[in-house]
Formats: C-alpha cells, structure tokens, sequence
C-alpha cells in the first residue's frame, strides 16, 4: 500500500477531525477480526501494536481475497494479512509539529499518528486534495512568519536603493519604524551603509563592525542576483552589543558558564560554546537533537570530535569574529556566526550560533526579496522617474517678447495650483515648460510623471492613467498595478497631446479633475489623489470643441492658465541665442569643441521657416557639427532644405557630377567624426542603415 506522511499542522489540533479511534490489536486473530469489522459495519480497520504504533490496515477485501483462494484460516493472526504502508516522506518533516497525517492509497480516510507514532484515529476528510492545499496554506504561513521573526535586523533594496524590507528586529536595533523607511533611499538613514556597494559590485560583505548609538553590530551585506543580474542587495545585522559585554566582564570560568548556559538554553536558535583547549562546555538542545545525543555525552570532548569540519578552533587562533558562515553538520547546513570569548585582553573561548535554523529560511528569504523585486518592477521604471524634472526657466532661451510673455506668465503659475494648459506646435518647448513649472512649485519635491496622450490606444490609456486591479482582464499583473495618477500624487502629471485623447478617455479624465479621485480599472474602491495638471497639445481645442471632438467642460477645466508658444519662425531674433545654448549642449554630448555659428550663418538660418522649431534646429546643427571640421559652423555646413547656396561649376563639370562630389565628402566626413560608427552616422545623416552601406560602396568609402 502506498501512502504519505505529511506534517500536521493547524489543521489537525482539533479533535472534532477524529472520525474514529477503533483499531484492532495486533493479536486479534482472523475470525474475530471479520466479527469486528462486519459489526461494525466497516471496509477496513487499523492494526496497532501493544505500544500503539500504527502497523498498517486490515480491509474486507484483503479477507475476502484469502477465501477466495482457499487460503482462509480463522485462527491465524491478522498480522499476516496486514496491508503495509510505505512513508514516502522522512518522518523527521513532522518534528516541529503535533501530528503526522498518513493519506493512503485507495481508502477514503486518513490515519492520525503523533510525534511518538502512536496511533490517535482516523482523519475526517473526503478530498486529499483539499487536504494538502490547506497544509501548504499553513507552511507558507509558518515560513512568512519565521522570516518576519529572525531575530537578526533585516534590510533589503532594491536595484535602485530603496528600502523594500524592514523586519521587526531591524525596527528595534536600527531605532526606525518599518513605515518610515520603506520605499525611501536607504542613503536617506544609513549613509555608511555598504548595501550600495554590494549592489554595484555583486560582491558579498561579511562581518562589517557597524555602530548604531551604543550598539554594536556586526553586518553581512549581501546581493540578490538572479541569473547574472544583481535585483537587489540584503544587510543582516547581528547585535553583537551583550555578546562583547559578556566577553569583557565576567571574572571567572564559573561566571561565564552560569551566564551563557542560560543564555543558551532559552534561546530558540543553537548555540555551541568551546574553551581555550577546543573542549565543547556548552551546548543547547537545539544542535543535540540535530546531533542526536544527551548532553553529558558531549561536555568535555573535543568539537572536532563531533563536527570534523567546525571551524570554532580558528576563531579561538585568530581572536576574529566571522558571519554568515555555512556549518554542515549531521546532512544540514546552517548559516551561523563565529565569536571569540576574551577575557582580561586574552581569547578564553568561542561561541558558534546559527544566523538562520536551516538553509531553507535563508532562501525562503532571498526568493521572497526576489518575488518583491519582480512584483515593483513597473515600480522600479516609474520611480526611477520621481524628481526626474531636468529643466528651469533659466533653460529657456529666448528675449522676444512674446517668448518674454509666456516665460513671465509659466513663472506666475508655477506658484500657484491651477491646472495649466500649454499651447503650440510640436517642438516649441511645451514640455520644457512644464519642467519648469514643476522644478519652480511647492511641489518640486514631489514626483513629475509624463504622459503622452497620443501614444496609446484608449484601453491601454485607460489602464496607464488610472491603474488596475489584480484580476482585471487576462495578463493583469499579480496585486495590480498603481496608474500614472497615483505614482504622481502630492507631484506633477504632465499630459502631453491631450488633443488626441478620445471623447470617452476624457469623460474619465474630467472626473478626476472635479472629484479628485479615480478608480482603477477593475477596482470598486475610490483613491483620492492630489495632483497638479499641466496639459498640452499642438491642436486648436476651441475649434475642435465646435467640431464635438473635445469636450466643452473638459475643454473649461483645463483652459484655467493658458501660456501660448511662439513658433520659431516667429521668433527669429532668438535663433542666434538658441544655437548658441544648443551648440553647447551637442558638444557635450559628441566630445566636439564647435566654437559658434558664423554671422552669415545666422542668415541662413532666419532664411529658413522652421516647421519642425526648436526641435528641427537642434537636428540640423547636429549634422552641422559632426560634418565641420573647422572651428565654426559656415552656411556650407547647413543642410536647409530651400535654402541652398550657389555651386560654382567649372565648364567640364556637371550638376550631377557636382552633387556627386559634395555627397562623398559628406558621407567621408560624417564617418570620420563618427569614427567609423555607422549606426550613428545613418542616424546623423537622417537616412536608413541599408541606403548608408550603398553610398559608401558606391563611393568606395572605407568606414
């Protein structure tokens, strides 16, 4: 027969699941045996021994099997007839609990033993599965709460630095509640803390002396990687504060041994104490059971005569500490610490103590960290952008007065809490401007979140904006996800092409700027948030609500504070000052020392209309500069379409011979610049990876 052994948990501590305690002694014979059974109106009963241990199940169909084969005799004990069970599990699972539960093959109960294999009764169940899924239920509780309860303070960040686990411990030895830490940079409270470097190297940290007031600890900084990329990284704190004192201050063998004997004896965690001669003199149950022996057969004898590979005499040579060290011992391994006993300046002893029970706890701890760091991974993106706003006003460039206007009128509203709408075609500078706004409000501390309005369909808008909760539609991910309007709440959000938003998405958007709250996709539970508003668009929203493309009330909300931007074509008295902030911004970025743009340059560039603005201008000084190979940007460096200067052609030349010529020296000289980058210079020249490799073979260009 062919059955399990599971650990009891919860589960079975109430009697009330005991269907019956009927078993047949292992003396009853046969005959008496059927009488029973058929009395008793059962399929099958247990066999137990005089001392109570289960030995197995005598069915009816075990019985009438023996008569079908004339092998049926009434006087022969039932111990012949018993149908074994095979423990497919080590009854050493079951050591921490009340109960083992024995689930066997084919009968529609359970058999109850307790932790001395003395048979109880029959479990009352009728789905084994059922059974199994409530004690994995309550393992997974056992593990949460053992991880929340290591003694040893706990911290753990995440890739970029902040706080996602604060145990209890951790609370009480670092003097921080758990709520004033978590999700804040870890540098904000522990700025010598060595978790970051342990994060950018993927190097393990151990037996770091640390100092908290008048604690001291010692500190294992450890990374979480998974595969080859470093999730996050863990610091184990252990107060060493009562150790060293004890160390220091007992005066006597005698002291020392009364002290740590109860220290070690009512602690939950195993403890092993040497002397100065390696003999163990100390050591709590918990590693005697591990072991398997009494106490008396221990005290005395030298520790490597019970664990060959201790590594407790070099603590005892060498005078150190070490932490977070593996000790195999008896098939399991423990994660422990290694303290050397002074006293009067000399090493009078060591003390070996388990960090973690088993190796199991410690990664049980390092997946849920990692289950923490998959689960914030859409976290990890958008708080990467938290206090990300780049620009000021003093970014903004420009002395026409109409540019003058529009940065007076941002500054004014940055001070205020209004909804802003910002006006103007694409490239204008609009998100610059909302920059900053936000790095000019009360609210610059606080997180500025771009939207663009016009980059996704409408459902997945929906959920971007306002979030969803878990089960929501098929893919949502596990526990939800929070949406742009919670990730900016006491912040910014900045709604970029709101003109493309459809009539429906602006329904929903308008009841968050009335209500000031919204509900996730899915959810029915309101989230309040406060929010500052500052939306754009390159569209006429008045004429497109005379054309029922956008709607009237929304179109009131957000038309509060409207600052209007000038085209550049309308502003061609600042293009000298622009490039010049703009030259200096491309040199930076290529490692070029272009000095300006030539006066006559300038001309050119206010001959040109600008239908792309400030973003075009930025692109053809670009090319400007990777293609000059002097000091300053001439018009023969601009490529401006319309604008074109005269080529002077020699009687044999032709035009296509010409533009033949000018061409190569572009594609050599982009190259050049570039050193030989040809995804940059495709880029650069603004034409496809394949059209680039034709010219240059055409040419016979060598990049």
């Amino acid at each position: 027969m062919n059955g399990f052994i599971s650990s009891g948990l919860s589960l079975l501590d109430s009697q009330e699941l005991i269907l019956s305690s009927l078993y047949l002694d292992e003396e009853t014979v046969l005959a008496d045996a059927l009488q029973i059974i058929l009395k008793e109106e059962r399929t099958h009963l247990p066999v137990v021994s005089k001392e109570k241990k289960f030995l197995g199940v005598l069915g009816t169909a075990d019985i009438m099997e023996s008569l079908t084969q004339g092998k049926f005799d009434p006087k022969a004990p039932i111990t012949s007839y018993i149908r074994p069970v095979e423990w497919l599990l080590p009854e050493e699972n079951s050591l921490l609990f009340n109960f083992n539960v024995l689930i066997t093959e084919g009968w529609p109960t359970a058999f109850v033993v307790d932790s001395k294999g003395e048979y109880q009764g029959e479990f009352k169940f009728h789905d084994n599965l059922f059974l199994l899924y409530q004690l994995l239920n309550d393992l997974d509780f056992y593990i949460s709460q053992t991880i929340e309860a290591v003694h040893n303070a706990v911290v753990a960040i995440d890739a970029q630095g902040r706080i996602v686990f604060f145990n209890p411990s951790a609370e009480k030895l670092l003097g921080f509640h758990a709520e004033e830490v978590l999700g804040k940079p870890i540098k904000n409270f522990f700025p010598d803390s060595l978790t970051f470097k342990a994060l950018a190297t993927g190097e393990e940290l151990r037996g770091i002396p640390m100092s908290y007031g008048e604690l001291n600890t010692k500190a294992d900084f450890l990374p979480i990687i998974l595969g080859h990329k470093v999730l996050g990284a863990v610091a184990v704190f252990k107060d060493i504060t009562e150790l060293e004192e004890v160390s220091h201050r007992l005066n006597s063998n005698e002291k020392l041994m009364a002290t740590l004997e109860a220290v070690v004896e009512n602690s939950y965690e195993g403890m092993v104490v040497i002397d100065d001669q390696e003999n163990i003199v100390l050591m709590n149950q918990f590693f005697l059971d591990v072991i398997g022996v009494k106490v008396q057969d221990v005290i005395g004898k030298k520790i490597n005569d019970i664990s060959p590979n201790s590594s407790l005499p070099q603590t005892l040579k060498s005078g150190k500490a070490q932490f977070g060290e593996t000790w195999h011992l008896k098939g399991r391994d423990f994660i422990i610490m290694r303290v050397p006993i002074e006293r009067e300046g000399k090493v009078v002893g060591a003390l070996a103590k388990t960090l973690f029970k088993n190796m199991e706890i410690a990664k049980m701890f390092a997946k849920k960290v990692m289950r923490l760091e998959e689960n914030l991974a859409y976290y990890k993106e958008e708080l990467g952008k938290f206090h990300s706003s780049q620009f000021v006003f003093d970014d903004i460039i420009g002395e026409s007065p109409r540019m003058k206007k529009a940065k007076s009128l941002a500054h004014r509203a940055s001070q205020t809490t209004s909804t802003i709408l910002i006006l103007g075609e694409s490239g204008t500078g609009k998100e610059v401007f909302s920059h900053a706004i936000h790095k000019s409000s009360i609210r610059s501390n606080g997180p500025y979140i771009k939207v663009n309005c016009a980059a996704l369909p409408e459902d997945l808008l929906e959920s971007e904006l306002f979030g969803y909760d878990e089960g929501a539609f098929t893919g949502a991910r596990k526990g939800g996800k929070p949406g742009k309007f919670e990730l900016a709440d006491k912040g910014t959000i900045f709604l970029d092409e709101i003109g493309d938003m459809s009539l429906g998405m602006q329904a929903k958007l308008l009841r968050v700027l009335q209500e000031r709250e919204l509900e996730r996709l899915g959810g029915t539970e309101p989230i309040k948030v406060d929010v500052r508003i500052i939306a754009a668009t390159n569209r006429d929203l008045h004429k497109m609500v005379m054309e029922h493309k956008f709607r009237l009330d929304l179109y009131y909300r957000l038309n509060v504070l409207t600052i209007d931007l000038p085209p550049l074509r309308e502003r061609k008295e600042d293009i000298g000052f622009i490039a010049r902030g703009l030259i200096e911004k491309i040199n930076k970025r290529l490692g070029t020392d272009i000095q300006g743009v030539r006066p006559e340059s300038i001309t050119h560039l206010c001959a040109y209309d600008w239908p792309g603005n400030i973003r075009e201008l930025e692109n053809i000084l670009e090319r400007a500069i990777v293609i000059c190979d002097e000091a300053w940007i001439l018009p023969k460096h601009l490529a401006l379409p319309g604008v074109m200067e005269t080529i002077t052609l020699g009687a044999e030349q032709t035009l296509e011979y010409a533009l033949q010529a000018a061409e190569r020296e572009i594609l050599d000289k982009t190259l050049r610049r570039v050193q030989g980058n040809k995804v940059q210079a495709a880029r650069i020249l603004g034409i496809h990876r394949s059209v680039l490799y034709k010219k240059l073979a055409k040419y016979n260009i060598q990049g």
